[in-house]
């Protein structure tokens, strides 16, 4: 930049300046100026700053441009319509000859029924019968051993009824049939406490029934299969009867 255009910058921006004077009453006096520039309604910072953006702007408007002009001017390949080749039309093989039949004639003889052949009497005739063993009967199909059994009931030494015969049910009287059911191993002893399985009608009568079969325990009879004494289960009918 010359000396001129120097100048002329600073002059411009240090222009004389319009300073109203005042005197102050305090005791002192001063001067106070205000600079007034005249600008204009752009600086010169504020023009530099909008020609950088319109040439950033025109050279993007020219890229973008470019593109689009690249874009376009390459047309797409156009669809290529071909027609297809005509098929052509196949050719049948010629049908096969028919087979060709002829009549045949067969003749068949007929046979005489009245011929009879004798037996050349030179040949020997031999006839041997074969006897095949006799199988043994097959056994008969064995049943299902059922064993013989004799129920037990009581024994020697059993009991009498008339000694547990309550003394309350005796005064009033009162009489009955019990069945107790028992369980007796094979020495006649109880496996188990007897129970009722009918009473009389009476608790005290039915109370001296399961006494007296508990009482009867070793005395029992076994119940007995095939002769042999095996644990089983059964009733026992005890009666309390009133003599006169």
């Amino acid at each position: 930049m010359s000396q001129r255009n120097v100048k002329s910058v600073i002059a411009y921006e240090h222009q004389p300046m319009r300073i109203p004077v005042s005197t102050l009453a305090t005791g002192g006096k001063g001067l106070f100026g205000y600079a007034d520039h005249t600008f204009g309604f752009f600086s010169r910072r504020s023009s530099t700053f909008f020609l950088v953006v319109s040439l950033h702007a025109v050279l993007l408007y020219g890229f973008m441009t470019a593109i689009s002009h690249i874009h376009t001017s390459v047309p797409p390949d156009p669809l290529l319509n071909q027609p297809l080749p005509e098929s052509r039309p196949h050719k049948l093989p010629p049908p096969l000859p028919l087979p060709q039949f002829r009549d045949v004639n067969l003749i068949v003889p007929k046979l005489d029924t009245n011929i009879r052949y004798e037996p050349d009497p030179d040949s020997k005739v031999t006839t041997e019968v074969v006897q095949e063993p006799l199988q043994p009967p097959l056994p008969p199909p064995l049943m299902p051993h059922v064993p013989k059994r004799v129920e037990g009931g009581p024994g020697t030494g059993f009991p009498n009824p008339d000694d547990f015969y309550p003394e309350p049910a005796r005064r009033l009287e009162e009489q009955g049939i019990a069945t107790v059911q028992v369980c007796v191993d094979a020495k006649g002893r109880l496996l188990a406490n007897p129970t009722t399985l009918q009473g009389t009608g009476s608790a005290r009568l039915d109370e001296g029934a399961l006494k007296l079969a508990r009482a009867g325990s070793g005395h029992y009879r076994a119940t007995t299969e095939d002769g042999q004494p095996v644990n089983s289960c059964y009733a026992l009918r005890i009666r309390f009867h009133l003599k006169n």
